[in-house]
């Protein structure tokens, strides 16, 4: 049994790098179009059971529950990613046998490229796709609480060291789609020059962004 996890923040605390060019309006509406391609893309692969949204904001989970996705509120004393992660696999029940946590912010994932990491995953061991800047897109684990979560700065680099000082298999995936993750205006024209049918792409289109970065 595989799930799925996917963390979101609080959408007034979303995508403050694209402040520049994008309204927080705007910005709240971009980083809820991103969690939909998302949660569709996992829905769409039969080997995870299940899909999890673990966030603060009641849109979000608002979102979620549309989507078919079990909405886990995150608690007020909760104190970072990493943090809330471990509660949301905490309340899961049963326990399942791999865990698969996708950030809500790579809205060009596709079922075909997620599968691709799951096949990766050893036996005892984690499977990881890196972000351009050193991040992590992607990280699946088998069993969940295999390595220690340590998302932030170049964590692909400390989830693979973790796991090899802990002497457990590890897997790095290069797959473009997971590696492009939206924080700057750079990445919204990288994003554009990609042309897609995501719920991410459309919205970018009926606000004009392209036109906004030229």
């Amino acid at each position: 049994m595989i799930r799925a996890l996917v963390p979101a923040k609080a959408l007034g605390e979303a995508k403050g790098r694209l402040s520049s060019l994008l309204s927080e309006v705007e910005r709240r509406k971009l980083a809820l179009a991103m969690l939909e391609d998302v949660v569709r893309a996992l829905k769409a692969v039969p080997a995870i059971e299940s899909v999890s949204v673990v966030s603060p904001d009641s849109d979000v989970l608002g979102l979620a529950a549309q989507l078919d996705a079990s909405p886990v509120a995150e608690s007020a004393n909760v104190r970072g990613l990493n943090q809330a992660l471990v509660r949301a696999l905490s309340s899961m029940s049963p326990q399942p046998e791999a865990l698969l946590i996708v950030l809500g912010d790579v809205p060009e994932a596709t079922p075909g490229d997620i599968e691709t990491l799951l096949a990766a995953l050893p036996e005892r061991g984690i499977a990881l796709c890196p972000s351009a800047d050193r991040g992590t897109s992607a990280l699946a684990l088998r069993p969940p609480d295999v390595i220690t979560f340590r998302f932030g700065e170049r964590s692909s680099v400390r989830h693979r060291r973790e796991a090899i000082a802990i002497g457990v298999a590890s897997k790095v995936v290069q797959i473009e789609s997971l590696s492009h993750d939206v924080d700057s205006p750079e990445d919204l024209r990288g994003l554009l020059a990609r042309p897609g049918e995501t719920a991410t792409h459309r919205l970018l289109a009926e606000l004009g962004v392209a036109e906004r970065l030229e």
